[in-house]
Parts: C-alpha cells; structure tokens; sequence
C-alpha cells in the first residue's frame, strides 16, 4: 500500500511540473508587417476570367476560386492572365478569403 501511495506522489509531481511547465511559456505578441503574412496562408492564382465584379482564379494544379472585387486590397487594376496572391486566416481557414493583392 505505501509503494502506492510513493508511486502515486511521485506521478501527481510529475504532472504538476509538465503542466506548470506548458503553461509557463511567455507569449510574443507583438504584430509587425513581416509577422503579418505569417497569420495567413497565401495562394497564388491565375486570373483566368473576369465578369462584372467577380474574378474567376485557377492554380496550375487545377484548383480554382471565385471572388470580389470587395476582397482586392491593392489599387491596382487586375486584369485577365494577372497572377493574385490570396489570403487566408491560418487558424480559420472555413472563415474563406480574407483580401486579394496582384502579384
């Protein structure tokens, strides 16, 4: 019963210790503008078609989107053949496209 009892102390200390350890790690949260793109996951596609305000993109390995102007952040006039860089949230990738920029 006492090598229970010296067994179970000496587990319930390594759990505190694993546990304080994970929870003791400092967090950086310090946003700068090359730590931004790291908060997405970008894709490079293809503009492909244009109609109306809606761009028609494809990937070379078949892939293809469809999004609005609404999403395109840079300025410039996005034209048929342009390359876009899509932005997607790296921890929600259901949430869908977050901003377009030509590459």
């Amino acid at each position: 019963m006492i090598k229970r009892i010296i067994i179970l102390v000496v587990l319930s200390s390594i759990l505190l210790v694993l546990v304080k350890y994970q929870t003791s790690t400092p967090v950086n949260n310090t946003s700068t503008k090359s730590d931004d793109s790291s908060k997405y996951t970008t894709i490079v596609y293809t503009i492909s078609k244009i109609k109306g305000d809606k761009y028609y993109g494809k990937r070379k390995n078949g892939n293809e989107i469809i999004f609005s102007a609404n999403n395109i952040t840079s300025g410039e006039k996005i034209q048929v053949n342009d390359q876009v860089i899509c932005y997607f949230d790296k921890n929600d990738l259901g949430e869908g496209l977050v901003k377009v920029e030509k590459k």
